[in-house]
């Protein structure tokens, strides 16, 4: 008689280390749901505050043989603070991706700032020589610059024509 009540505790002690482990394995990947939630929603919230516009004319000019580069003004018109020398921006230039050491960025709306913040404008400098391609500076005709900032987009369209 006495062994009923020996198995049955056996089998109940069995269980609870049973549940233990499962409580123990649904609790961390609740967690690992919870923590991928939180960098979502954190992800989305820099995509939504981020925002750039182009603000160069695209008929004055933008393209300087001489130097053989690309000058564009762009206005951070977002809430999200970006480095002030444009390293955030990703830049392609009619198709072919320009490497960060072919861009160079200026604030020229904020002297000496340490970030670039809303309402401030970059010059950004594209060295046309740098990119894949482009060898002996832009031929005439349409061109394209693809910018990418935390998800932002912006296409720039400018025009070359035989006098520059």
């Amino acid at each position: 008689m006495a062994s009923v009540p020996v198995s049955h505790l056996i089998l109940f002690i069995a269980s609870l280390v049973i549940a233990a482990g499962v409580v123990g394995t649904i609790t961390t990947g609740v967690d690992r749901v919870s923590a991928a939630v939180d960098d979502a929603g954190l992800d989305a919230t820099e995509q939504l505050r981020t925002d750039v516009t182009v603000i160069s004319d695209p008929s004055a000019g933008v393209y300087n043989a001489t130097e053989e580069n690309v000058t564009l003004l762009i206005k951070n018109t977002g809430t999200y603070r970006l480095a002030p020398d444009g390293s955030d921006l990703d830049v392609v230039f009619d198709g072919a991706y320009v490497r960060p050491d072919a861009l160079s960025g200026e604030l020229v709306s904020a002297d000496g700032a340490n970030a670039w913040s809303r309402g401030d404008v970059l010059r950004l400098t594209i060295d046309v020589s740098e990119i894949e391609g482009q060898d002996g500076g832009l031929v005439d005709g349409d061109h394209r610059v693809y910018l990418s900032v935390n998800g932002d987009e912006e296409l720039f369209q400018f025009r070359v024509e035989g006098g520059n």
